[in-house]
């Protein structure tokens, strides 16, 4: 997993160089990046996106995912999302998956213009989703709940991510300054978050 890898001297400059370009961005340019993740809860899925302007519907995968089905999930879930917020005006950060940095999956992108953010690999402690879905789990899983099917774990999960309240979502996407700052007082190494 990847939060458990160690980082290498040059994971810790690409980090470091990535978060001195990124520390001074504005709150308003923090406030166009769509962020997103996956994470599995026992069984497989979901896949969300966020940024300040709110969340996507959850998209609950199935199985493994291989390019094209990122990229149905891309086309289904982020760009209507992320238009009807943004217009064409949004930055789109995905982590460094195989799925995500495919041949297939960069012409994809390309077509319409996305912007895409450069993102450091073995970095989810800069992504604010990771906490996000520590919320998520937190609310599925209270009091040792279990489930016993997958359509139980679906809408636990599904009703869980509407209760999701849109401050926690800015103030995830406010620490992101913080965390840039952290990684350079680090010298690039792993932050707290």
């Amino acid at each position: 997993m990847e939060s458990t890898l160690a980082l290498t001297t040059a994971h810790k400059a690409a980090r470091l160089a990535w978060a001195k370009d990124m520390v001074l961005k504005s709150t308003e340019e923090w406030d166009c990046v769509v962020f997103s993740d996956e994470k599995k809860f026992n069984l497989d899925g979901p896949d969300g996106l966020q940024s300040a302007k709110g969340k996507t519907e959850l998209a609950v995968l199935v199985g493994r995912q291989a390019s094209p089905h990122y990229i149905h999930t891309v086309s289904e879930y982020l760009l209507p999302y992320a238009h009807f917020h943004y217009g064409v005006d949004f930055v789109y950060q995905q982590g460094n998956a195989s799925i995500h940095t495919s041949r297939e999956t960069i012409e994809f992108l390309d077509e319409p213009g996305v912007n895409v953010m450069t993102w450091p690999a073995r970095s989810l402690d800069l992504n604010p989703v990771e906490k996000l879905w520590a919320i998520l789990a937190r609310k599925v899983y209270q009091n040792g709940r279990q489930y016993a099917n997958v359509a139980e774990l679906t809408q636990a999960i599904l009703q869980a991510w509407k209760a999701i309240e849109h401050t926690a979502l800015t103030t995830l996407i406010r620490s992101m300054p913080r965390r840039c700052i952290e990684v350079i007082e680090r010298k690039g190494d792993k932050t707290h978050y």
